[in-house]
């Protein structure tokens, strides 16, 4: 086939040639003029088709970066809300130490006090009423 089409090509520009040269020359500059108009467009296409397969690699460059980070970010998050609970846990038994040994303080304390030779008993702060009505 590509035979045939360069056949047809030479005998038309022998056609033209035989009507004269400046025929020849007019289909000759139109036919270069084809050639470089469908090799720019050609080319084009090239151009075009890598960068979208580099714009395609790029993207998917990203998405796996941002998968990963979104990974990256659930496991820190994970991590973080462990340490806050450790650390609430720790307060709160520091916290508890405090208290018991406040109430351990006060217990001895008291006992002491009982325990002193002066000690008379325990009064009552709240006013009896049988001695107010006196």
């Amino acid at each position: 086939m590509e035979k045939s089409f360069v056949n047809e090509v030479v005998s038309a520009l022998e056609a033209v040639k035989s009507y004269g040269q400046p025929g020849f020359w007019i289909l000759l500059s139109i036919l270069i003029v084809l050639v470089l108009v469908i090799a720019a467009v050609m080319y084009r296409r090239i151009v075009i088709k890598r960068f979208q397969t580099a714009s395609k690699a790029t993207q998917e460059n990203f998405e796996t970066i941002a998968a990963d980070l979104r990974k990256r970010a659930l496991e820190v998050k994970k991590q973080d809300e462990g340490l806050r609970k450790r650390e609430l846990e720790v307060k709160e038994r520091k916290e508890q130490q405090v208290l018991k040994r406040s109430q351990r303080a006060l217990k001895g304390s008291v006992s002491h006090t009982m325990l002193r030779p002066d000690f008379k008993g325990m009064t009552s702060v709240v006013p009896d009423s049988s001695k107010a009505d006196l």
